[in-house]
């Protein structure tokens, strides 16, 4: 894979992380690592590599887990619901849900086997569809119990799995199918996203990399045999680049995500879209997610202007320490979203590692 340029009137420089991938999986003993590159919105390269001793056999049809890289993959198939006239992004949630909202202490045990609770705080009802994918709901990010509100809807912006376990359930209440069968329909059979699955299926485990910590020892790999919205997509770097380079062509779209934002760190200021984290650019705009489950760490990036962009996907705890160099590479200049605490190590990481609460 050579060294690529720009055009002249695009800004400095760029490269290809060729070579610099497998620099830095051996210098962080991330175990395995695949990056899909987007250049002028269509998917450019996929490089894997391996910092294990001895190295994994990373192919690029290996598949991870996407983490919190899954809500923009399900903000998309919502938005196209909202574009099919099955959904309204200034709808109450509850429009969706005639008869309320029953949360599920763990959103991996949906059904009668999980601890529930039937939501009757009033603020429940002004909370709409825009908000959830915005994270404005005033919602958690996890509930260790019975849900509660932390702040009122629509009033500031607060990072919130349980909001998109709830649009889960107005979109499967209004389509009729489970997360996975949606988007399938919505998402991956257009995209082509074959190996791509939001449950556990004997396909994936085929391909599956098992997660690392971050010293490069095996986790046991949980099987998330329930879809979340929020955090189970299983995939792979062809198929996360396809969805990228997908959206980087759909201007309406775009113009959608990042034409309604709110606040998220005005010290840095990073705002939120539809479905996607924010990083206004002089006269550009990047979209951004990051993923954090155990064993496995996730970023995307992508400028709105020129149309190039970068998946990453690892398994192990200290992938994300691969992101920045590696953006560098593909996005030159600063992003301000690499010193958000969001992306910061030490308290999260431990929470993510003993208790289970990741992002």
């Amino acid at each position: 894979m050579g060294s690529c340029a720009s055009p002249p009137d695009t800004g400095p420089a760029v490269t290809e992380p060729t070579g610099l991938l497998q620099q830095l999986v051996q210098r962080h003993r991330v175990c395995g690592a695949a990056v899909a590159v987007i250049r002028q919105r269509q998917l450019h390269s996929i490089e894997t590599a391996s910092g294990c001793e001895p190295a994994l056999a990373v192919q690029p049809d290996r598949a991870f887990q996407a983490a919190s890289l899954s809500k923009p993959v399900f903000a998309y198939a919502v938005l196209k619901l909202v574009a099919q006239g099955q959904l309204a992004l200034d709808a109450p949630v509850l429009q969706y849900l005639p008869h309320g909202y029953r949360h599920a202490f763990d959103p991996l045990k949906p059904g009668v086997e999980s601890t529930t609770d039937e939501v009757t705080d009033p603020r429940l009802r002004a909370v709409t569809v825009r908000m959830l994918l915005q994270h404005t709901a005033g919602l958690p990010n996890w509930a260790s119990g019975p849900l509660c509100f932390e702040g009122m809807p629509g009033d500031r912006w607060a990072y919130s799995g349980e909001g998109y376990v709830l649009l889960q359930r107005a979109v499967e209440a209004v389509t009729g199918r489970a997360l996975d069968e949606v988007m399938h329909e919505q998402v991956f059979a257009p995209l082509h996203m074959a190996n791509s699955s939001y449950r556990w299926t004997p396909q994936v485990a085929e391909r599956l990399l098992p997660g690392t910590k971050a010293n490069g020892a095996m986790r046991v790999t949980v099987a998330l045999l329930q879809p979340v919205s929020a955090f189970t997509l299983y995939t792979t770097a062809p198929d996360y680049g396809r969805f990228l380079a997908a959206l980087l062509r759909d201007q309406a779209l775009l113009a959608q995500i990042s034409g309604s934002t709110v606040e998220a760190d005005g010290r840095l200021n990073l705002r939120w879209g539809l479905g996607w984290g924010i990083e206004p650019s002089g006269d550009d705009v990047h979209l951004w997610q990051w993923g954090n489950n155990p064993g496995y760490r996730a970023f995307a990036i992508a400028s709105v202007r020129s149309g190039d962009g970068l998946v990453m996907l690892t398994n192990s705890d200290g992938g994300l320490k691969l992101a920045e160099p590696l953006v560098r590479a593909v996005l030159p200049g600063e992003h301000r979203v690499f010193r958000s605490p969001l992306l910061a190590g030490g308290v999260l990481d431990a929470l993510c590692e003993l208790a289970g609460l990741c992002l």
